[in-house]
């Protein structure tokens, strides 16, 4: 079996979290006329294979579960799932996983997330609805397949993004050429280095007393603050994100955003997901 190592106690919380979300989306919605969609684009191998033990062995195979597992054995089920991962040895370990579940409808596919989220939303129709889930591999979803997402207005977006990755390719110094259109791709605007970088204080640069201001990144939560702006510029709720900490500082932003704009959809979503907001 292919092994998926990663993450941590940061990895529980944000697991968990999904897991109580999607058990009262399909409670909330089973009843209602729709074609209900999990959408997973970073699969991985549907489990989490952790170095770290624990002692009591039903917690440690709870822990275990990845995104996958958690989605496929709610109570009340989602009609379709789908499943993507680009390495091949994840599809076949997911492949062989789904075998477990002969009454569900599953589709996998190995393609390019930012290829594969698009191609599903094209195809999502009047009475679909769907929850997708963005657990990235680094910097892998590109501003562009959001608003795709966005436009759908048929979507509920669980994203995990990446803050300690834009930090350092966002140097204390300033600006770095090579990083730009890495940037631009994960903030869709030419726009971040205003809100991202600060002058410095001048410094004089000669005897005739010219000055030389000196870009500063700015502070963590004015990065953040101009990442959740942007998100809601493209769909009409989001929620203040989950921070996701390791011992060596903030990791991540576990974003919930919901694409439908009708007011009672909107009103639904955030209940729902204010109801299940960790204690952290």
């Amino acid at each position: 079996m292919v092994k998926h190592a990663f993450g941590g106690e940061w990895t529980r919380i944000k697991l968990d979290r999904l897991e109580s979300y999607l058990n009262i989306y399909t409670a909330a919605l089973k009843y209602q006329p729709f074609t209900l969609h999990y959408v997973d684009a970073f699969a991985g191998t549907g489990q989490r294979d952790d170095e770290e033990t624990n002692s009591d062995s039903l917690l440690e195979l709870e822990a275990l579960k990845g995104s996958v597992r958690r989605a496929l054995e709610c109570k009340d089920t989602f009609h379709e799932y789908h499943f993507n991962d680009l390495k091949r040895e994840h599809v076949i370990a997911l492949e062989e996983l789904c075998v477990e579940y002969p009454d569900k409808v599953i589709h996998i596919t190995q393609l390019d997330a930012n290829t594969f989220v698009t191609n599903l939303c094209r195809k999502l129709g009047r009475n679909d609805r769907a929850v997708i889930f963005l657990d990235p591999y680094s910097t892998a979803v590109d501003w562009r397949t959001l608003q795709v997402i966005a436009a759908t207005k048929k979507v509920d977006l669980w994203m995990l993004f990446p803050i300690s990755t834009l930090l350092r390719i966002l140097p204390q110094n300033g600006p770095r050429e090579e990083w730009r259109p890495c940037i631009e791709r994960l903030l869709g605007t030419t726009e971040w280095e205003k809100a991202c970088y600060v002058e410095d204080e001048p410094v004089i640069r000669d005897l005739f007393g010219d000055q030389e201001a000196k870009l500063q990144r700015s502070k963590h939560e004015a990065v953040i603050q101009f990442l959740t702006r942007r998100l809601r510029e493209i769909f009409p709720h989001v929620e203040e994100p989950t921070r996701l900490n390791q011992k060596s500082g903030l990791l991540f932003l576990f974003y919930f955003a919901v694409s439908n704009p009708h007011p009672k959809a909107k009103a639904l979503a955030e209940k729902l997901a204010r109801a299940i907001q960790p204690r952290l």
